[in-house]
């Protein structure tokens, strides 16, 4: 056996996202929406780790109304390439935040008074000159049962009469996050469901009532259509992917992500000869042994050691010994000979993807490994290249703060700072 050196200029491991996918599965869950509620597309953690930018693109084009983000920095960076729609802040944030978060015209998610408050103070030393008389957009949060953040229940009507008498910041919204939503028992989803109605019903009895009101993720969202309200937030739905059996949604919604690397290495070895880590496997055979530049170090998690299969040459190949930091090994034996013959170094190795009948997923690689979809993808590196294949991909929305039902216009698309978002906050 022979190894070649593959190409400086070839990747050895790359993302491909198919945008017309998540476009597809936006179309598909705002078919679901009851009342005219729009659709907010979370994009947190790079959109769970398939790209926060092109997601977004994406989901906008086929009518997202907003984005949803858990930090200022990635608000920022969707605001530097050029997106102009609005961007919601999921969690609170740091006072050293606020400044950049204001400049970016984020809405923001308020907890505490004290956040208000520096919220307020930073709004009056910025909102001056052309933005004079400009108010930031804030939305309180409200704890009904998630516990890690939020108002509790009888805070939240003095968080609005504060927000009411503060000038510089406007009332946008209120929102709350499920725990329980995608479990078959839905009585935890519709007491949260209730709690939070209730609430809103208080205040809109003392003539507040709140221009955005949401509540549905993405399980939400499909198994309790009761809390769409005003609008949903769908982030892992968006690639297709669910934290439950597809067969429970009958939604024909399209998977995005495929994953791959390449062979940089065949070597013949003898029966009873180890691979990996502490030998976990022993060759009973003379064995033809393929190495791939991939690992736990890139998101191949190690607890799919002796569970996983990749696809070589459209057939499903068996990873042998323990996954490595930066390499696994595929017992390519049986494939060289078969009819579909020995493969080559530098050959393409699917991890994640595939035909419809001859499939890797997301699913099938989060249950062998002992956790959820979304754990998988946003755990893949930052190392590795997303490619992106659609017709979304130059998308570029331009639209005024508030609430939409349709896809804006193709503009050009604005280059990014490398870094910028960062640089901004520090500076802040």
């Amino acid at each position: 056996m022979s190894t070649r050196i593959i190409a400086p200029d070839a990747a050895r491991i790359w993302c491909e996202v198919d945008l017309n996918a998540v476009s597809h599965n936006v179309r598909v869950l705002r078919g679901l929406l009851k009342h005219g509620a729009g659709l907010m597309a979370v994009v947190k953690s790079e959109a769970y780790g398939h790209g926060a930018v092109a997601v977004s693109r994406a989901a906008l084009s086929a009518g997202a109304s907003r984005l949803g983000v858990n930090e200022i920095s990635e608000g920022i960076g969707l605001r530097d390439a050029g997106i102009d729609v609005p961007i919601q802040l999921l969690t609170s944030c740091l006072p050293e935040e606020l400044s950049a978060g204001i400049d970016a015209r984020l809405s923001f998610a308020v907890s505490s008074i004290d956040e208000m408050k520096a919220l307020a103070d930073r709004s009056r030393a910025l909102l001056q000159g052309v933005r004079r008389g400009q108010r930031t957009k804030v939305h309180i949060m409200v704890d009904t049962g998630m516990g890690r953040g939020g108002f509790g229940p009888d805070e939240l009507w003095p968080a609005v009469e504060y927000i009411k008498a503060e000038k510089t910041l406007e009332l946008e919204g209120v929102f709350t996050h499920f725990s329980s939503a995608e479990e078959s028992d839905p009585d935890p989803t519709t007491q949260q469901i209730t709690l939070f109605r209730q609430l809103l019903k208080y205040c809109e009895e003392r003539r507040v009532s709140f221009r955005v009101r949401h509540a549905a993720n993405s399980a939400g969202t499909v198994f309790h259509p009761k809390a769409q309200l005003d609008m949903v937030r769908c982030g892992v739905l968006l690639h297709g992917m669910r934290a439950w059996p597809p067969k429970r949604d009958g939604l024909e919604l399209l998977p995005s992500l495929s994953l791959y690397t390449r062979i940089t290495q065949i070597a013949k070895r003898p029966a009873g000869w180890t691979v990996g880590y502490n030998r976990t496997f022993v060759c009973q055979r003379e064995s033809l042994l393929a190495t791939l530049p991939v690992g736990y170090g890139d998101g191949y998690r190690r607890a799919l050691t002796g569970r996983s299969n990749v696809i070589i040459r459209g057939r499903h190949i068996p990873v042998v010994g323990t996954i490595s930091m930066n390499c696994i090994v595929a017992d390519v034996t049986d494939l060289a000979n078969s009819a579909a013959g020995m493969p080559e170094v530098g050959e393409r190795v699917t991890l994640i993807g595939g035909g419809a009948a001859n499939r890797i997923s997301v699913e099938e690689i989060a249950e062998k490994s002992g956790t959820i979809p979304y754990v998988v993808t946003t755990q893949l590196g930052i190392n590795i290249e997303r490619r992106y294949v659609g017709d979304a991909a130059s998308f570029t929305p331009e639209a005024p703060y508030e609430m939409r039902d349709t896809p804006a216009v193709k503009l050009p698309v604005a280059k990014a700072a490398e870094s910028a978002p960062a640089r901004r906050i520090a500076s802040a």
